[in-house]
């Protein structure tokens, strides 16, 4: 089961490798054209070719038509999307919970990776995640015959959003320049619904300001980036989300015990 749950995160990777190239891109879609094709050439990609982690290394990083070498970052995606799979295995087994998580990792390596390299977080992904989440999470409650855990979830969707968009205005003012752009709004949405309410996003928040203050730090003092460059959050809230996601209640009880709160 554990190879099995690996291969099907590999897998998985691979079709999020075409979310990532198709969905920034105007004129494309993610369903057409059917087969995968090389972004320099064009030429479609024989099927052997597209295994995923193994032709890469097959192919010795380069197309086989035209040579050009082929971005590290799509075994990077595949494998990370493999081991997430293991981890939420690991903490959720085979349940419904485990699959809400297997849909939350799926929805935040794409938006990750395209908030990184364009920064935007496209609708498509958190229309997706609403929908999927809100499904899923009702089959939960069902389940659990348990309707306040989709009445918490439907709140944490609500109070995410607009606690990052109070957020983004007070930073606005004073800044004085956009301090936080909508995706990252929707996204925070996102996250309560699969997290919930409270105490998962404050800490989606703490985690998620703390890494990207060491983050930006570092880029500007190795002159990567300067004061007045954008650095996008949606990683951030990402990376926080899937900590919560694993561990949230550790830490929090962790937390509660080192301010003297049993």
């Amino acid at each position: 089961m554990w190879v099995f749950i690996f291969l099907l995160g590999v897998v998985i990777g691979s079709f999020l490798n075409v979310c990532i190239y198709r969905i920034p891109r105007d004129g494309i879609s993610v369903h057409s054209p059917r087969r995968s094709f090389c972004p320099m050439c064009q030429k479609t990609i024989r099927t052997f070719d597209t295994i995923p982690l193994l032709s890469y290394l097959f192919l010795r990083r380069r197309c086989r038509h035209c040579e050009a070498r082929i971005s590290v970052l799509y075994p990077c995606v595949e494998l990370a999307t493999g081991l997430l799979f293991l981890l939420m295995y690991y903490r959720f087994g085979l349940t419904l919970e485990g699959l809400l998580a297997l849909v939350f990792v799926s929805l935040l390596v794409p938006i990750s990776v395209i908030d990184a390299q364009h920064y935007i977080i496209p609708n498509v992904l958190i229309v997706t995640g609403l929908i999927l989440g809100f499904g899923i999470v009702s089959g939960i409650a069902y389940q659990r015959g348990d309707v306040w855990y989709l009445l918490i979830r439907l709140i944490g969707a609500v109070a995410g959003g607009m606690v990052l968009w109070l957020i983004a205005v007070i930073g606005s003012a004073i800044l004085r320049k956009t301090a936080m752009g909508g995706g990252d709004i929707k996204l925070m949405a996102l996250n309560g619904l699969f997290l919930g309410a409270w105490p998962e996003l404050a800490m989606v928040i703490a985690f998620s300001a703390f890494s990207g203050a060491i983050v930006g730090t570092a880029l500007i003092i190795f002159g990567i980036k300067n004061r007045q460059s954008p650095i996008p959050y949606g990683p951030f809230l990402a990376g926080a989300a899937v900590l919560v996601l694993l561990w949230g209640d550790s830490l929090w009880r962790l937390y509660l015990q080192s301010v003297g709160w049993n």
